[in-house]
């Protein structure tokens, strides 16, 4: 349980929500019990093996690198 509650402590602040919209500040700031529920979802998932299909859902947003460049060629933006 510690090693759990330290990554969520360890989470990168100041970041975009996920699809989600939780961000964050919003797991490192809840009451210490998420991190009891979160450990034991976790464990519930690698014990049989599976994940949701919304863990694979996320927002991806193209950042162009080149703002001069041509905005329709795909080598002008960040991989």
């Amino acid at each position: 349980m510690d090693l759990f509650q330290n990554c969520m402590d360890n989470l990168k602040k100041g970041k975009a929500p996920g699809i989600d919209n939780i961000m964050a500040e919003h797991i490192v700031l809840a009451h210490p019990v998420l991190s009891v529920h979160l450990s034991i979802l976790f464990s519930v998932m690698l014990r049989h093996k599976t994940v949701p299909d919304a863990f694979g859902y996320g927002v991806i947003i193209p950042l162009i690198k080149n703002t001069d460049g041509n905005k329709f060629v795909s080598d002008n933006y960040s991989q």
